[in-house]
């Protein structure tokens, strides 16, 4: 029942033009992302940093910092996502994460990675840059059920519902050890799982169950975490 109510609302979406991320599914899984974050941490010790957005398809979690006055630049790999940013005024370029680290960009303090991490080939390439540059890092990926630290790779689909999965095909399911591993390999000292159920949507799961098992779905619904990893000053 989950599955065909959601076929049906992103063919809604579909439908009326939009993108897969304009649908009320994927505004809801912004909503209550954004939500969770700002129930875990204090935004405003870091308002004075510079923000650099990732896989940010058009743009929605950025426009939430910048409305909050954070200085924000987006990046997405798919040039119709950033041409729909750039023609609202918001500062952004096309990025492919599989092949430009974050920190051969222009210094960033904080990265937001929303979404993005489970659709890389090379997630650890991704961390590793991240630490070079950021001061923080706030991620949120799909990830699979497994204690020790392997991040599985996989490949991804293509034609309409494609637009919103990995860039070069391949992407991968990281366990949660692996992720925190690897903020820590990367120079990020504090990697807090600030995962809980205010981020909950329809197919997005954040308080489930470790099992051992290595899925990423259960009942149909994506397993998930969200992290803030951090340096000391």
């Amino acid at each position: 029942m989950k599955r065909a109510l959601l076929n049906l609302r992103l063919l809604a979406a579909r439908l009326a033009g939009r993108t897969v991320f304009e649908s009320a599914l994927y505004r809801e899984s912004e909503l209550t992302r954004l939500m969770n974050l700002f129930a875990h941490v204090d935004l405003e010790r870091w308002k004075s940093m510079k923000v650099l957005e990732v896989g940010a398809g058009p743009g929605h979690i950025g426009d939430a910092f910048v409305h909050l006055g954070f200085d924000v630049t987006s990046t997405d790999g798919r040039p119709e996502y950033v041409e729909r940013m750039n023609a609202r005024g918001r500062k952004s370029f096309v990025l492919d994460l599989d092949r430009t680290g974050a920190d051969e960009l222009a210094a960033f303090d904080l990265i937001i990675a929303f979404g993005v991490l489970y659709h890389l080939s090379e997630p650890d390439r991704f961390i590793r840059s991240c630490g070079k540059t950021a001061k923080v890092l706030l991620l949120e990926t799909v990830v699979c059920d497994l204690g020790e630290p392997v991040a599985r790779r996989v490949a991804e689909g293509r034609g309409w519902r494609g637009k919103d999965q990995a860039l070069n095909r391949y992407g991968c399911r990281p366990s949660p050890s692996w992720v925190e591993n690897m903020c820590r390999s990367a120079g990020f000292d504090v990697v807090r799982d600030i995962s809980s159920p205010i981020a909950n949507w329809m197919i997005g799961r954040f308080d489930w169950d470790p099992k051992g098992t290595g899925e990423w779905k259960r009942d149909g619904v994506n397993l998930r975490k969200m992290w803030v990893a951090e340096k000391r000053p």
